[in-house]
């Protein structure tokens, strides 16, 4: 793909522009600035991201709705992976229909599912962890923080949605030697063991390394289901110079799981009547059903400080996964008058490869006897992928269905033959110049001015379906600082999202999604940035909403089929908190209200939930550590095709808890309790998977 992009942005201040030309500036200096700003290791907040606008901004200064899940609350609440973060996020609903390990999970913001992501800053498709749904399966131990932003990331992320954008920061390497080693083991015969080590490498701590090695095994609720994980993670620093760093990494993660499932027992029977045969312990997976990913990740960047205003950064990403399933199940209805269930088989590969580039400056500059921040740059990625197409036939009835006796189920069924039908080839880029200027223009007044250009192309099976050329995105904040505590702020946004996977019936690609995103909204902070919360208004007007079929219908890959509606209107709320009460108390917690409708009808057919409420919060004293939360939903509720019915979930609360003691200087004991009064809900009304029931983890960490 030919990239011509021209940008332009309102001219910088015409009059008077200067750098801040200051003396050289030794690297380390400024790194240990940065990590103490930005300690994710104690507290429940950060004091900087510059996710949606490659600006180094407080979360004061950004006027949009920002969440940030820290290493602490990781580690407090035993958040295994990425399913378990999300979870615990603000504003975020997940749609699981499986077990979190079949890679069926969804994830949704402001009524729509989250599909831009980017690690350590750098923009990538969120088929980079294996497939648009496997994003559930990865280690939380490679990170250091996951931060969330909600709305239209447009600017640095080049096309997307208003849903949110999730920026995983993955550990980095420190100067002075640090390191842990933990054991846990839980409910269903769960165990994991990892390990993280930190430290300089030489002599003046000029080249510094990470190294993080995790492993975990284990069954959940459902009977004969089983699943390991393995992560190994490396860094390493090198400072080439007083003001230049190169950073480098390297990861590979695999997930094996069997007797999986991608839905969940239906709750009717053919008569409509619920039916009491299958329940949450129940598996409807056949004993030959498998999925298997694997992930391989490299890493590397050039940071050069040219004073202490002025760093430009560049990083490069190549991230190469596989994911292998193979899924038999027992999906419909029960058939009380013959005594059968339906199964079916699910046959698919999944490889691609991806190349990931961020390359910017950003800095400050001073016009008119004030300072302002600009930062300008290019990103964008290249994937390919070239899967093949199977054929999935049970011998006795030579399709991919079968019917099979209800009574007595354990998972033995015919092995299906799989044949392959053809190949799926895929290249896909994107290119986009982007840049962003934080101009003050009064003590209390901040005008965020961006702009982005970017180029996309999709090609199927050598065939050029999607093609667009010099796409413009602005953006447009003002921020008003009321006080040093309160920041009054505007924003606004236009949308532009060719890279939906969404198809239609016939399985063709669905236009792209157009439209333009306002959020009004007030930024606090206290405590020197310890504490941070906001509450902000959103409204999203959307042409060519992508939304499930009503009633639901299938592409012919056997997804879920989409269909576009013109004149949807998204609005609603977000309250959010996080940060250190007082010294020793942390919390993290949301309210989300959110309202999506096209011409009064309520979209996603009601399975995303209206209403999320989200808190957690833990205390020390002296050597005792005390924590708990709530996570509430409104209800949900979904149309079971087999039986034109509609099913809810009703609201539900899952209360969880935990407690950890200092024993000595390297050794704490902690026990985690989840679901305390054994809730029963589904992630989606239907075939969804349930929640897990009560369940306990208790572990040991040594701190060397």
């Amino acid at each position: 793909m030919k990239i011509k992009l021209a940008l332009s942005v309102t001219t910088i201040l015409a009059m008077g522009v200067t750098l801040n030309a200051n003396d050289t500036t030794r690297l380390d200096e400024i790194t240990i600035s940065e990590e103490k700003s930005n300690d994710s290791t104690s507290s429940y907040v950060i004091k900087e991201t510059s996710s949606s606008t490659k600006l180094d901004l407080s979360l004061k200064e950004t006027p949009q709705s920002i969440s940030i899940i820290t290493q602490q609350q990781i580690e407090d609440q035993k958040l295994q992976d990425v399913n378990d973060i999300l979870l615990q996020t603000p504003g975020v609903s997940v749609t699981q229909m499986g077990q979190k390990t079949s890679g069926f999970n969804t994830y949704y913001s402001r009524g729509m599912q989250i599909i831009n992501v980017q690690k350590d800053g750098v923009p990538t498709s969120i088929k980079s962890f294996g497939t648009p749904k496997s994003m559930s399966i990865e280690n939380s131990a490679l990170y250091e923080r996951v931060e969330i932003t909600r709305g239209s990331t447009g600017l640095t992320n080049g096309s997307g949605n208003p849903s949110a954008s999730i920026n995983y920061v993955r550990k980095k390497p420190t100067k002075s030697f640090q390191g842990n080693a933990n054991l846990s083991y839980g409910s269903w015969n769960n165990y994991k063991g990892t390990i993280d080590l930190s430290s300089g490498l030489n002599s003046d701590d000029s080249i510094r390394g990470r190294f993080v090695a995790s492993y975990s095994d284990g069954d959940n609720q459902q009977d004969r289901y089983r699943s390991n994980s393995s992560l190994i993670y490396g860094a390493l620093d090198f400072d080439l110079s007083d003001n230049t760093l190169l950073t480098t990494s390297l990861s590979h993660q695999k997930v094996k799981a069997n007797d999986v499932t991608v839905h969940h027992f239906n709750p009717l029977d053919t008569n409509g009547n619920t039916q009491n045969i299958f329940g949450r312990n129940s598996n409807p997976g056949t004993d030959w059903s498998y999925t298997e990913t694997e992930k391989t990740n490299l890493s590397l960047g050039l940071e050069h400080y040219f004073n202490d205003d002025w760093k430009a950064i560049a990083n490069y990403s190549f991230s190469k996964s596989k994911t292998d399933r193979l899924v038999g199940l027992a999906r419909t209805v029960i058939n009380t008058n013959t005594g059968n269930i339906q199964g079916m088989a699910l046959r698919a590969e999944n490889s691609p490869e991806i190349h990931s580039i961020d390359l910017f400056t950003t800095g400050s500059i001073k016009a008119f006897e004030r300072e302002h921040k600009l930062s300008f740059g290019i990103n964008g990625y290249s994937l390919k992928s070239n899967d093949p197409n199977f054929n999935v036939q049970f011998p006795s009835t030579g399709n991919n269905s079968i019917k099979v006796p209800y009574q007595g189920w354990n998972g033995k069924v015919e092995k299906p033959i799989i044949t392959e039908n053809g190949r799926n080839k895929v290249d896909e880029k994107e290119l986009g110049a982007f840049a962003a200027l934080n101009i003050e223009l009064s003590d209390p007044l901040h005008l965020l001015l961006g702009a982005r250009l970017s180029n996309f192309e999709r090609i199927n099976n050598k065939e050029q379906t999607q093609k667009y050329d010099a796409e413009f995105t602005p953006y447009l904040g003002l921020v008003y600082d009321i006080n040093k505590n309160f920041a009054a702020y505007a924003s606004y946004t236009s949308i532009f999202n060719p890279s939906s996977t969404a198809k239609d019936v016939n399985g063709k690609f669905l236009d792209p999604e157009e439209g333009n995103t306002k959020e009004f909204g007030i930024n606090s902070e206290f405590y020197d940035g310890k504490l941070n919360a906001s509450i902000a208004y959103f409204i999203t007007n959307q042409d060519n909403l992508a939304v499930k079929t009503n009633p639901l219908q299938i592409t012919p890959e056997g997804n879920d089929a989409y269909e576009t509606v013109d004149g949807a209107k998204i609005k609603g709320w977000d309250l959010t908190i996080a940060g250190e009460l007082l010294p020793n108390w942390n919390i993290s917690g949301g309210y989300t209200y959110t309202d999506a409708k096209k011409d009064g009808e309520r979209l996603n057919s009601g399975f995303v939930p209206k209403q999320t409420f989200k808190l957690f919060t833990s205390y020390k004293y002296n050597k005792l550590t005390i924590g708990g939360g709530v996570n509430w939903q409104s209800e949900t509720n979904a149309l079971n095709r087999s039986v034109n019915k509609n099913i809810q979930q009703k609201s539900y609360a899952i209360v969880n808890a935990m407690a950890k003691y200092e024993i000595n200087k390297h050794f704490s004991a902690s026990l985690n309790a989840n679901n305390i009064f054994d809730k029963e809900y589904r992630y989606y009304p239907g075939e969804g998977g349930y929640g897990d029931e009560r369940n306990y983890t208790a572990s040991l960490n040594y701190k060397f």
